[in-house]
């Protein structure tokens, strides 16, 4: 019983302050072009903020990052929070602000882990597929450069789309979250994944260390990392810590680099020492209100600068279609108990193994 109330504390800050984190971002964004996109997935209606690099749009697919939100916020809620936009508007990158259903992902983790009975998710797979093949098709996206990124439960299904879509981003951001144990046996790409994770050592919501309750369990933020290396099959590790440029904040950053890896991929790992949940940023957003409950945030670092320097290194993803080509949808989530893996076929984008959600 101790465990299980501590998981619902657990879950119950998680709500909490990611709901101060929704509220967090006030700052305005760059003088890009924004409007609301509608997209329809069966009977669900859903919604994106794209942002284009120039009020003109783009005059050729241009590299394109999709950006998910935590639990609790928004789409611009995130655009604001994450301050992505200065670095992608001086290297023309395209930014999407999805909107998960309910403020929540379908991100792999146990249902009741999700809080799924309260705060229950769309059908987001398919959802994030379709958002991929609409932004190609339109010309928006450069089908060889689109990449995925995501804080907390937007970071969690960042890694379930890493495992089940592999080749549908180039490559993969995820700050503020680690992977579900059952990972270990149910996550199997089908190509190298590139992937970077940004974590703090005193993160009080998800836990640096993971954490196991009856419900369900993740591991560290070490072994998450791990774990796509060792699926990359990297050979080598480094550990190198960066120079506090803030020492006021109270915080440090080391970076643990997996290379060697199949493929030339790498995964890396930014150890933010003494960091709360919160992602890094040079600037900030809006002090104040949600730092007491979520901890320290490093200034040091730029979630958006590092993440473009890392994305800018993969330019080749393997399974999405070429601009104009339809790509077959799933039906449904494939995250489901003894879900098979799909046969591959070239040029199309393929689930792999089930992962189990129920």
């Amino acid at each position: 019983m101790q465990v299980i109330f501590r998981h619902m504390c657990r879950t119950g800050f998680l709500i909490a302050g990611l709901i101060l984190i929704a509220a967090a971002g006030t700052a305005p964004a760059a003088a890009r072009s924004e409007k609301v996109e509608r997209l329809r997935i069966g009977a669900e209606e859903r919604t994106y903020l794209l942002s284009l690099p120039d009020a003109t749009g783009p005059e050729k697919p241009r590299p394109t990052i999709i950006a998910l939100h935590a639990a609790g916020q928004t789409s611009d809620g995130l655009r604001d929070y994450l301050g992505l936009e200065p670095a992608a508007d001086r290297e023309g990158y395209v930014t999407v602000y999805p909107q998960g259903i309910n403020r929540v992902w379908n991100d792999g983790r146990p249902a009741a882990m999700r809080l799924k009975a309260l705060l229950t998710p769309g059908d987001d797979v398919p959802f994030l597929v379709a958002l991929t093949q609409r932004l190609v098709e339109q010309g928006i996206a450069d089908p060889a450069r689109i990449y995925l990124t995501g804080i907390s439960n937007g970071g969690f299904m960042v890694e379930r789309m890493a495992c089940e879509f592999s080749g549908l981003y180039a490559a993969y951001a995820v700050a503020m979250a680690t992977a579900p144990a059952n990972y270990r046996e149910e996550c199997r790409p089908d190509r190298p994944v590139p992937i970077m994770f940004v974590h703090g050592t005193a993160d009080g919501v998800i836990a640096w260390d993971g954490f196991w309750t009856p419900l369900g369990a993740t591991l560290s933020a070490p072994d998450s990392a791990a774990l796509f290396a060792r699926l990359d099959g990297c050979a080598e590790t480094t550990l190198t810590p960066l120079p506090d440029i803030e020492p006021l904040d109270g915080t440090t950053v080391s970076v643990r680099r997996w290379s060697d890896c199949t493929g030339g991929v790498e995964v890396v790992l930014y150890r933010i020492e003494r960091g709360g949940h919160q992602s890094p940023a040079r600037t900030e957003t809006k002090p104040g209100l949600a730092t007491p409950l979520l901890g320290l945030r490093n200034r040091d670092i730029d979630m958006g600068e590092e993440a473009l320097a890392f994305f800018a290194r993969y330019p080749a993803p393997l399974g999405l279609a070429p601009a104009g080509a339809r790509v077959p949808l799933p039906t449904r989530s494939p995250l489901k108990d003894g879900a098979q893996r799909r046969a591959e076929r070239p040029l199309s984008i393929q689930p792999q193994r089930g992962i189990s959600t129920q």
